[in-house]
């Protein structure tokens, strides 16, 4: 019986780590759609993206960036060609981070403070 007991338990709790990640998968969905941006992402696609936390894009963010991290992510040291950046990705991203680690979002306003990104038309 406890075994029976342990295993609904488990069950119970796997299902709601999966409810957590559709949820915040679909409210990224919804809310880079009612942007303009990531007209075809889907909540499967963000749910094996991003997951319940973002963690490859949270953890980044963690504790700040600093002024060489935010040289290469922004500029182009290595002096090849430049990188651009769309104002649709400096958007998604910022969905990204509102979305999944809101305590974020004023460290990502400050990377991308600096950036110059180019318009898209599409």
């Amino acid at each position: 019986m406890l075994a029976v007991v342990a295993l609904l338990a488990a069950c119970g709790s796997a299902t709601s780590g999966q409810s957590e990640e559709a949820a915040r998968a679909q409210q990224l969905v919804s809310t880079a759609q009612a942007a303009g941006v990531a007209p075809r992402l889907t909540v499967d696609v963000a749910e094996s993206l991003y997951g319940s936390s973002a963690a490859q894009v949270c953890d980044a963010l963690d504790g700040g960036v600093s002024s060489a991290e935010s040289l290469l992510l922004a500029l182009n040291p290595a002096g090849r060609r430049a990188k651009v950046i769309s104002t649709d990705a400096v958007t998604y991203e910022r969905l990204v981070v509102q979305t999944y680690c809101p305590q974020q979002l004023s460290t990502y306003d400050d990377l991308v403070s600096g950036m110059d990104p180019v318009e898209t038309t599409g």
